[in-house]
């Protein structure tokens, strides 16, 4: 699929965070040489007219964008089409989530959407065709944008994209300041290991919003419609929340995760 790199937005044409490369590669490359570039060494990014312009010129095929780490986000979604042509109900999930800049992969069958916002991570993959990153890495760039043309605030739709599909690997508990994606009960076990009762941590102030972003998905990822998801949340905010977040802003995130249909 040829690159359109002049559809991209304008917020990421303005920064010096470009690399180029060529087909069949996805290691980085210096824009004005032959030589590679480093997604964590600044030196070796361009401006985008010099990406432009490899990219007119033949010397490279593929721009590409460098993640910093000061307020992009980038999902990478693989398979994002299912034997129909059409996009799965996950992937335009996430993207109806986002409503930022989305464009086709370079295979064209997968989406990346780029937001601000921000993650509690450097980066993941979840090895189930899903990646997020903030620093140290890169998309290549295809400019054949797809529902969402602008670079937008998106941090709602980027926790319930968390919450969903990158909860599997705490950073740290629940209110202790580590950033954790995940509330999930402490389980008391029998002799012979197995689960007999369960305990839900308290979060603190620090944690609340991930946390009920995380259970969200968790009652919804279960199968439960968006009634269920709100009661579940309203109880655990008041059970075990300190202080409880304001009821509006429970509704929302609750609304927020439940309101597409898988």
């Amino acid at each position: 699929m040829p690159t359109l790199i002049e559809n991209v937005p304008e917020p990421l044409r303005r920064l010096q965070r470009w690399v180029c490369a060529s087909d069949g590669s996805k290691r980085p490359m210096q824009c004005t040489s032959d030589r590679p570039a480093s997604t964590t060494k600044p030196d070796t990014w361009c401006d985008f007219d010099e990406a432009a312009d490899a990219v007119a010129s033949g010397a490279y095929d593929w721009a590409g964008f460098v993640f910093a780490g000061d307020g992009l986000v980038g999902i990478d979604i693989d398979h994002a089409f299912g034997d129909d042509g059409m996009p799965t109900d996950e992937a335009m999930e996430a993207v109806l989530a986002c409503r930022s800049y989305t464009e086709l992969s370079r295979s064209g069958n997968g989406f990346h959407i780029i937001c601000f916002g921000d993650v509690p991570f450097p980066g993941r993959n979840n090895r189930e065709g899903w990646e997020i990153y903030r620093e140290a890495r890169y998309f290549l760039l295809t400019g054949r944008g797809v529902m969402f043309r602008e670079v937008r605030e998106a941090q709602d739709g980027i926790d319930a994209v968390v919450a969903k599909h990158f909860r599997e690997r705490p950073e740290a508990a629940p209110g202790s300041g580590g950033g954790s994606t995940i509330w999930a009960p402490e389980w008391a076990v029998d002799a012979d290991g197995r689960r007999i009762s369960a305990s839900y941590p308290r979060v603190g102030s620090g944690a609340r919003h991930i946390s009920m972003v995380s259970l969200c998905g968790q009652v919804h990822g279960c199968g439960a419609h968006g009634d269920a998801v709100l009661a579940s949340a309203l109880a655990a905010n008041k059970e075990y929340f300190d202080p409880p977040l304001p009821e509006e802003e429970v509704r929302q995130v609750a609304a927020s995760v439940a309101r597409y249909r898988r």
